[in-house]
């Protein structure tokens, strides 16, 4: 099944590199800027989370060292309900080739269940978008100097593993949980 997921995945990120093209004007993500691994819940399912660790497993001893380290220092505080992504290692996704689909979609305008446009929140840090919205309306106010103006895409995770998807590729995301929630389960057997 796994096989069947990266072809998924590579689907996915054939699609998600049309739209991220689309709106190479709005975007300011950039290999090392990490603001959307430092607060999140990042909610993944089951499938997700496997494929996630079997890249972890492939890792460097160094880079696996200091991700258990994350793992650890995460496992031991109190349950925040957002918290700094543990596979993040020098400001960078040390599992990138695995990284879940919240990760792969975030950046983008995307519409949530009720069809509402939903900003990138590093729209508030200046970031992706912040060209043509403004703070104070909470509106897109206007188009790039050359009239692009920015699209919304329909990325929700939940319409992106939907059991129609699922049917397509023969796989099955099973359960979604909070990330934190897979690694108390495997981690905490392991201590």
């Amino acid at each position: 099944m796994i096989t069947r997921y990266r072809e998924y995945l590579n689907f996915l990120d054939n699609e998600l590199k049309k739209m991220f093209e689309a709106q190479k004007p709005f975007i300011k993500c950039k290999e090392g800027c990490a603001y959307c691994c430092r607060e999140g819940e990042y909610p993944i399912s089951e499938l997700e989370y496997i494929n996630l660790m079997f890249y972890y497993n492939e890792l460097e001893d160094n880079i696996k060292d200091r991700v258990n380290e994350n793992i650890s220092n995460l496992l031991e505080k109190s349950r925040e309900k957002m918290y700094e992504c543990p596979f993040l290692v020098d400001n960078r996704c040390s599992v990138y080739p695995a990284r879940a689909i919240i990760c792969r979609t975030f950046g983008l305008i995307s519409y949530d269940e009720k069809g509402k446009k939903r900003m990138p929140f590093c729209v508030d840090l200046d970031l992706n978008y912040s060209n043509v919205y403004d703070k104070e309306t909470q509106k897109i106010t206007k188009p790039t100097a050359d009239g692009t103006e920015p699209s919304a895409y329909n990325i929700d995770r939940k319409f992106l593993r939907s059991s129609k998807i699922e049917k397509e590729f023969n796989i099955f995301f099973g359960e979604d949980r909070p990330l934190v929630e897979w690694l108390e389960e495997e981690f905490s057997s392991i201590s």
